[in-house]
């Protein structure tokens, strides 16, 4: 919960881009111009959205998930049915009173928010605990990966489409366009701050960014033509974690300290530290008792 600050992981490297990378912004509606332009920040650089990464990041969680987890308890369909979500909505009503249907133990009373947080905790899956959902705050914030202006010269890439008749199979007539990419190996700038997680949150965070340090992960558009791959430069991403036991003698001084620091991310993680937190198997204890919740 964020009723009280407890720990917060920060996430930062570089992502390069191994083919050029496509974010449009629609229809470009100057006269003159490329047709689907790629889209930039108020200075005309470009940049990729935090939304776009976090949804590509989570989309690789929820892959693996269900893999092991069949059903909503591992991974739910957040955009399907009610019957694919962790928690439909149509068991949550909120009028002057707040009710839960179909839970048998609580079902027509009167209970608190905190009561009714914890609830919704217990019945989300594993994915919208920390990426959140309409009833979730998230856990994991992306911010917008800026380009590394030492590496941009300003060069946008203009390349040729052209539809193809579905019926035919041959190039249809008067469909010819061009639209715009950021070339290869151009590195953003990647920040991600996951704060008050438990450790297989964390375990589920770095396993999810494997097929990013691997360069097996895609974001943007076109992907069917071979674009948006990127990777994470040698050597990252690079993971700083801080931690507060608010029962310690010095926790005032620390937390104080943390925050007037503002190079301040927390220890660096090293490989040895990795494996000694055992933050991935603490994840992979909690896909097991979610397969149990699904067995039984």
């Amino acid at each position: 919960m964020f009723d009280k600050f407890s720990n917060r992981l920060t996430i930062e490297g570089r992502l390069v881009t191994r083919t050029a990378l496509r974010i449009g912004t629609g229809r470009a509606t100057e006269p003159v111009g490329t047709d689907l332009p790629v889209i930039r920040d108020a200075l005309g650089r470009p940049f990729i959205p935090g939304s776009s990464f976090k949804g590509a990041l989570r989309a690789r969680i929820e892959n693996f998930v269900r893999a092991v987890v069949d059903g909503r308890y591992g991974a739910c369909i957040p955009t399907g049915k009610d019957e694919d979500r962790c928690l439909p909505a149509n068991d949550l009503k909120r009028g002057d009173k707040v009710l839960v249907e179909g839970m048998s133990t609580l079902r027509q009373e009167e209970w608190d928010d905190a009561r009714m947080a914890d609830e919704v905790w217990q019945r989300s899956c594993l994915v919208c605990r920390t990426f959140g959902s309409p009833w979730l705050a998230s856990h994991v914030q992306v911010r917008d990966l800026t380009v590394d202006e030492k590496r941009w010269f300003d060069q946008f890439q203009v390349r040729n489409g052209v539809a193809i008749d579905r019926d035919t199979e041959t190039v249809g007539g008067r469909l010819l366009y061009d639209y715009e990419v950021v070339p290869a190996d151009t590195p953003f700038r990647c920040q991600i701050v996951a704060e008050n997680v438990e450790p297989w949150q964390l375990g589920m965070l770095w396993l999810g960014l494997q097929p990013f340090v691997a360069g097996q992960a895609a974001v943007g558009g076109f992907r069917s033509r071979g674009l948006g791959q990127v990777q994470f430069a040698k050597g990252d991403p690079r993971l700083y974690y801080f931690s507060l036991d608010s029962d310690s003698d010095d926790a005032v001084g620390r937390l104080i300290g943390y925050l007037q620091d503002e190079e301040q991310r927390g220890e660096l993680v090293t490989p040895k530290q990795l494996e000694e937190w055992k933050w991935v198997e603490a994840f992979k204890d909690e896909l097991k008792k979610a397969r149990q919740r699904v067995q039984g």
